[in-house]
């Protein structure tokens, strides 16, 4: 399996530790080996950035595109739930359970903010980017 990341900006690490204070789920987060492999997948910020702290780069905001090898999908079916899966709400950690590797492709970050879409109050941050976008566009 593998699947893709990219570099969390100021502006979206701002929006996870923002989540992440008022009690929020936020975005996905993994941290992987020096080889790209996932370590870890989580609802919360890994690794743990300290409040005012610089996270070097360090923070990968999964995008949820995944690409399978069938074998792959048939050892994640047979594997079943895992605890850390249901916890975490987060399919993925199953084939990390069951020592599946998971490459993490780390991509270039486009040129806008990627707010995903886990809260009503994501809402109004995702429309003002779509806004922002469509009036840069040519008419």
């Amino acid at each position: 399996m593998a699947t893709a990341a990219v570099r969390a900006s100021p502006v979206i690490l701002d929006h996870l530790q923002s989540d992440a204070a008022a009690g929020r789920v936020g975005g996905t987060t993994v941290v992987c080996s020096k080889s790209g492999r996932a370590l870890y997948f989580s609802k919360s910020i890994i690794p743990h950035v300290s409040p005012g702290s610089t996270p070097l780069e360090s923070v990968l905001l999964h995008l949820g595109l995944y690409a399978y090898r069938p074998e792959a999908l048939a050892d994640y079916s047979a594997h079943g739930p895992v605890p850390l899966e249901l916890q975490e709400g987060l399919e993925q950690l199953r084939f990390l359970d069951a020592g599946l590797p998971v490459g993490v492709a780390v991509c270039e970050a486009p040129g806008w903010e990627m707010i995903e879409l886990n809260n009503p109050t994501d809402v109004p941050l995702i429309e003002a980017e779509l806004a922002r976008r469509a009036a840069m566009e040519p008419a």
